[in-house]
This record gives structure tokens, C-alpha cells and sequence, in this order.
């Protein structure tokens, strides 16, 4: 993820950075990054990696979805940040902020090159998939810099 401030004045702290990851508006994984200044006219890069850490129980829309992603190689994951961050100019700092921002992803699966990856695991009961009428499954969402 790419982090911009633009403004030649003003430098940014970044208190607290909680990114959630949501697959079919349920959540999968949570990451709490390191916090960090941000100085003017700055570009800053955040390498959150997701990992199922629970299972995502889908109803029949979803699994129709999951389906429909798992032919395309594109899964649609939706990455929440929350944030609580400060301004500062000069010496003055501002008190605190906690804007939320959403970013709607679409995560290929590649399997060329590794760059990218994606698995799910399904919930087995007695040797057979749970499929009707809700599947159980475990995202994880793996990107690497090659």
C-alpha cells in the first residue's frame, strides 16, 4: 500500500495503523503495522500481509462469488485502515485524528512468476466438502515484492 502527503508544510504521524481484511464482508485477518512519521512531500509504502487466521463462513451468494473468483484468478478483498494519526507544522502538533479509510482490492492469483498468491482451505466434515448450505473457508492473502 502507497501512503502520499503531498503538502510541502505539513508532516504526518502516524500513531496507529490497524488494516482488516474483509473477504464477502467478513473479516479474515487483522494487522497492526508499526507506527511512523511521515515527512512533507513524502511517499511512504505499507506491507501488510493477510493470513486467514479464521474461517469465513459463506452463504449461497457468496459461494456462487467465491466460485465465480476462484474461475476469474481475481478475488475482491476489501481492506479497511484504521488509523489514529497527528499533524505537525513546524514545532506544533495537533491532537489526534482517527479517519478510516477503505480500499476495495482485487488480488490475482499468479501463478507464473509467485509474486502473488491466494489459497483457501475449506472446512472438511467426514471427508466430505461442506458446500450446502454454507461453505466454511479460510482466506489467505500472500504478496511479495520479486
Amino acid at each position: 500500500m502507497t501512503i502520499r502527503n503531498p503538502n510541502r508544510r505539513i508532516g504526518i504521524y502516524y500513531d496507529r495503523i490497524e488494516a482488516r481484511a474483509y473477504y464477502e464482508d467478513q473479516r479474515f485477518d487483522t494487522e497492526t503495522l508499526t507506527p511512523f512519521y511521515q515527512g512533507h512531500k513524502n511517499t511512504s509504502y505499507l506491507n501488510p500481509v493477510f493470513v486467514g487466521q479464521q474461517f469465513v463462513r459463506l452463504g449461497a451468494d457468496e459461494t456462487s462469488e467465491f466460485n465465480e473468483d476462484r474461475v476469474n484468478g481475481v478475488y475482491d478483498i476489501d481492506v479497511k485502515l484504521y488509523l489514529r494519526i497527528r499533524f505537525k507544522l513546524g514545532r506544533v502538533k495537533t491532537g489526534r485524528f482517527k479517519p478510516r479509510i477503505s480500499c476495495d482490492l482485487k488480488v490475482p492469483l499468479n501463478t507464473g512468476n509467485g509474486s502473488f498468491g491466494a489459497c483457501f482451505w475449506r472446512n472438511f466434515d467426514s471427508g466430505k466438502l461442506i458446500s450446502h448450505p454454507e461453505t466454511e473457508i479460510m482466506p489467505c492473502f500472500i504478496a511479495t515484492n520479486q
